[in-house]
């Protein structure tokens, strides 16, 4: 008994397993860009975190004494380090001008090498509006 081959259906055993090459590469490739995108959602949210820990001490910073501001370090939620410079501001002689410049700079070293920078300026008392 021959059989024409023409009339049967189905698919090879070859075509089979392209298909599955294919499938898996695509397959792959998607799980790849999921996972890439978690990860960058887990980035976001630790900035973020080390965002709101940074201009809470900022803020606090900004309510000191004018006097009394210092540099200085600390650590936060036993995962931040923020460390904070403060530098008297001069004008274009050289002469102090009443403000100073907070720099605060939060790391998050635990996670890999991260860092968020906040900045602000504040005055003494010749400079502050009277209500």
């Amino acid at each position: 008994m021959n059989r024409n081959n023409s009339t049967e259906r189905g698919f090879t055993l070859m075509e089979v397993l392209v298909a599955m090459v294919i499938l898996g590469i695509i397959g792959s490739s998607a799980m790849y860009a999921l996972r890439s995108q978690s990860g960058m959602g887990t980035r976001n949210s630790e900035s973020m975190s080390a965002f709101a820990s940074g201009k809470q001490k900022l803020d606090s910073l900004k309510v000191t004494s004018y006097n009394s501001l210092t540099s200085g370090s600390d650590t936060a939620a036993q995962k931040y380090i923020r460390a904070w410079s403060v530098t008297a501001n001069r004008d274009g002689l050289g002469a102090l001008n009443g403000r100073k410049t907070i720099t605060l700079t939060t790391y998050w070293p635990y996670t890999g090498e991260n860092r968020v920078s906040l900045a602000t300026i504040i005055s003494d008392e010749r400079y502050k509006e009277n209500p």
